[in-house]
């Protein structure tokens, strides 16, 4: 979630944006959690000639994304590439780090004798990182099934 505020709002909004759109100069972060930053190319036509324009959304949850690769076909677009964004406690730095998603697994995670299914996050350059709010070891990271090999 974002946390707006009309110090923020973009003098030029009305030049970028459709009806009941607003643009905006700077955007708070409600949570340091994981985000995904997710490029699409909107397909379309303009008097019978194909037309790509290319859309950029930053998510706050991995099910939206999901939605969009489901959707895709029936919206007339086409997931070019996500990346994943990790607060610095979860990437072991003291800064955000971003990387390209190449794969999404279904793991599991222990909480007090029980096991509950969690997605686990891999990068193009190895990474793995838990659908959680705290850091996982490698051994806590139990994989299953692979659920999504993304585009990259």
């Amino acid at each position: 979630m974002f946390i707006t505020r009309e110090n923020y709002k973009s003098p030029f909004s009305g030049l970028l944006t459709g009806k009941g759109e607003f643009g905006w100069t700077a955007a708070e972060l409600a949570l340091q959690r994981i985000w995904f930053l997710v490029d699409i190319e909107d397909l379309g036509y303009d008097e019978q000639e194909a037309v790509a324009t290319s859309r950029t959304l930053l998510l706050f949850d991995f099910q939206r994304v999901e939605e969009l690769m489901s959707a895709s076909s029936q919206m007339g677009h086409r997931l070019k590439s996500v990346h994943i964004m990790t607060p610095g406690y979860l990437n072991g730095s003291d800064n955000w780090k971003m990387d390209q998603l190449r794969a999404v697994w279904q793991g599991r995670e222990l909480i007090e004798g029980e096991e509950l299914p969690m997605d686990i996050f891999e990068t193009v350059s190895g990474e793995r990182y838990p659908a959680v709010f705290g850091p996982l070891s490698s051994e806590e990271l139990a994989t299953d099934n692979l659920k999504f090999q993304l585009p990259h």
